[in-house]
């Protein structure tokens, strides 16, 4: 039942705070929840590293990782595992129909994320890594 307190309470802090690229984006959403679950120091390691989605892909490049797979695989130190293993609030990797990539979070049958536009609700088929936290 904590796991479940912790991890809701963080995915609804990090969804009402308005969209903005470094401090308040899917990326951040992830690190949160790694934080909060995992007890990693993510947020504050990252903060401020960007503030563009140009600004994100060159901040990835420079500390070596060449996708945000490979980022979160280093991070966790976990191998990522497949889109059906994933449990309530775990890291997701999202490929979406434009082909971009985003962090998400287990919400169930729907994976959850936060874009420019809000929240971002999506299915299995979209999940390309999971990231297994706590």
């Amino acid at each position: 039942m904590e796991r479940f307190r912790i991890g809701s309470a963080t995915l609804e802090r990090e969804l009402s705070t308005p969209y903005a690229y470094g401090p308040a984006d899917c990326f951040h959403l992830g690190c949160a929840m790694s934080d909060a679950l995992h007890r990693t120091s993510l947020v504050e390691k990252y903060r401020g590293v960007y503030r563009s989605l140009k600004g994100a892909h060159i901040a990835l490049r420079r500390r070596g990782f060449s996708s945000l797979v490979d980022f979160w695989s280093t991070e966790l130190g976990q191998k990522p595992d497949g889109g059906a293993s994933a449990l309530y609030f775990d890291l997701v990797i999202l490929r979406l129909a434009d082909g971009a990539e985003h962090v998400g979070v287990c919400a169930g049958h729907r994976f959850i994320t936060k874009t420019e536009r809000g929240r971002a609700d999506h299915g299995l088929s979209d999940v390309i890594a999971t990231f297994h936290l706590g």
